[in-house]
C-alpha cells in the first residue's frame, strides 16, 4: 500500500468512526463536547484534502524515520495532520503521544495501528526522554515537536551536533487589530468567538487586541456582548463553548488577572473562577507592562489596549518574542503584508476559525520564538522561522 493509500485508509477511519472517536474524547478529554465534535470533523476535512499535498512531493523522497511529539491540547486534527504529512511523505514515524492524555493515547494509537500499520511506532517516553533518545539515534532524521520555546531552545546544541533536523513548532501572542474601517461588530465577534475557543486553549486564538481610539467604546461594548452570549459550563453540556481549565493553567491565568489589575487594567466582564471555571473575560487599559500581554496566556481572556495611531500599533504589535499569527479588521490595504514579516499567516477580516474551516490544509509555522527549523545547509547549521509545509519540511530534495 502506498503511503496516499494509507492516508486515504485514515482518511476512511476517521469518517467511519466519527461517532465512537467523538464519544472517547469525551469520556478522556477535558474539552466541550462541540469543540470535540468540530475537531474530529476538521480531522476528517483536513485528511479529504491530502491529495493536494501530492505535487509538493515531486521530486522529493522520505527522510527515512521521524520522531513526533504531540501536544498535550490537541484532539485528533493536529495528530492527523501531523502524522499524515509524515507518512505521506513516505517516513517511518516514531511517535510520543501525551502521558496525560493516556486513555486518548491509546484510541490514536489503535487508530495509526489500523491505518499505517508498522509505519506509525508509539513510544511511551517523557517528553525529555524521547527528545534525547531521537537525538541520539542516527537513524532518526528529524524531530517534530510542539511544545514551550523556553523549553525546546536548550536542545539547540544537540540538534547541531548530532545532525538531526528539528522542527519545532511553539506558543503564540497573537494581536488581533480593529483600526478605522472596520465592521466594528463583526470584528467584537470574531474577537471573543476565536479568543475563547476551547477556553482559549488555541495558539493561534487573539490574545491582545489593539483597537483604534475612535472606535473603541463601541468595540469594548460590543465585545462584552459577545462575550456574556458564550456558554460557560460543563464539557458534556453540548451548549458549552469554555470549559474549565487545569489546575496548573487557571493558576497561570489567575496570576495574569491579578497582576494585571494590580497594574491598572479593569476587569469588564467575567474574571471570577468558579474553581478551575473561568466564563469569558474582557480586560481594559491593557498594556505592555503586563504578562497579560507578553506572555501566552492559555485562558479565555481578551485584553484590550487602544491605540492612538496605526504606527503605534504596529510598534506595540511587533513588540513581542512571538509571531505566530495576526488579525486584522479595518485599516490600510498595505498593513497585512508588513504584519506577515513579524507573524507569519495573518487573517484579513476574518480570524483564524473562519480561516480553518474555509482552509483546513492551512500551513504550520509561526516566526520569532513561535516557531522554527533547525536544520544543516551544506556546512552551515541554519535557524529558520515562517509558515511551512509539512510535507515538504519532512521531505528531501531527489538532488
Amino acid at each position: 500500500m502506498s503511503p496516499f493509500e494509507q492516508v486515504r485508509r485514515l482518511a476512511g477511519l476517521v469518517t467511519e468512526r466519527a461517532p465512537e472517536l467523538v464519544a472517547a474524547a469525551q469520556d478522556s478529554l477535558p474539552f466541550p463536547h462541540r469543540v470535540v465534535r468540530d475537531d474530529v470533523e476538521l480531522a476528517a476535512r483536513r485528511l479529504a484534502g491530502f491529495d493536494q499535498l501530492l505535487p509538493q512531493l515531486t521530486g522529493r523522497r522520505p527522510l527515512g524515520t521521524v520522531a513526533i511529539t504531540l501536544p498535550g491540547n490537541a484532539i485528533l486534527s493536529n495528530p492527523v495532520a501531523t502524522v499524515g504529512s509524515a507518512v505521506l511523505a513516505g517516513n517511518r514515524v516514531r511517535l510520543r503521544l501525551p502521558q496525560r492524555r493516556k486513555q486518548w493515547a491509546e484510541v490514536l494509537a489503535e487508530l495509526f495501528s489500523d491505518a499505517f500499520g508498522p509505519a506509525v511506532e508509539p513510544v511511551d517516553q517523557s517528553g525529555p526522554g524521547f527528545l534525547e533518545a531521537g537525538f541520539a539515534d542516527p537513524e532518526v532524521a528529524a524531530l517534530v515537536v510542539f511544545g514551550s520555546d523556553d523549553w525546546m531552545i536548550g536542545y539547540q546544541e544537540l540538534a547541531r551536533s548530532t545532525g538531526t533536523k528539528v522542527v519545532f513548532e511553539g506558543p503564540g501572542k497573537d494581536p488581533f487589530l480593529v483600526l478605522p474601517g472596520a465592521d466594528v461588530r463583526a470584528a467584537a465577534t470574531a474577537a471573543a468567538v476565536s479568543g475563547s475557543y476551547n477556553a482559549g486553549q488555541a495558539c493561534t486564538a487573539p490574545e491582545r487586541i489593539y483597537v483604534a481610539e475612535s472606535i473603541h467604546d463601541e468595540f469594548v461594548d460590543a465585545l462584552i456582548g459577545a462575550a456574556e452570549s458564550l456558554p460557560a459550563g460543563e464539557v458534556t453540556d453540548p451548549r458549552t463553548w469554555v470549559g474549565p481549565l487545569t489546575e496548573t493553567g487557571a493558576a497561570k491565568v489567575r496570576e495574569q488577572l491579578d497582576q494585571a489589575v494590580g497594574l491598572g487594567a479593569e476587569v469588564l466582564t467575567g474574571g471570577r473562577f468558579s474553581s478551575t471555571l473561568l466564563p469569558p473575560t474582557v480586560v481594559v487599559r491593557a498594556d505592555h507592562r503586563m504578562d497579560l500581554m507578553r506572555a501566552e496566556t492559555f485562558g479565555p481572556v481578551l485584553p484590550v489596549a487602544a491605540i492612538g495611531s496605526i504606527e503605534q500599533a504596529l510598534s506595540l504589535v511587533e513588540d513581542s518574542p512571538y509571531g505566530l499569527s495576526a488579525t486584522v479588521y479595518g485599516g490600510p490595504d498595505w498593513l497585512p503584508h508588513r504584519l506577515a514579516r513579524s507573524h507569519g499567516d495573518v487573517y484579513r477580516g476574518e480570524s483564524w476559525l473562519d480561516r480553518r474551516w474555509r482552509l483546513p490544509l492551512a500551513r504550520y509555522g509561526g516566526r520569532r520564538r513561535s516557531g522554527w527549523v533547525w536544520e544543516w545547509r551544506s556546512d552551515q547549521f541554519v535557524s529558520r522561522d515562517g509558515p511551512r509545509s509539512s510535507v515538504r519540511e519532512l521531505s528531501m530534495s531527489d538532488d
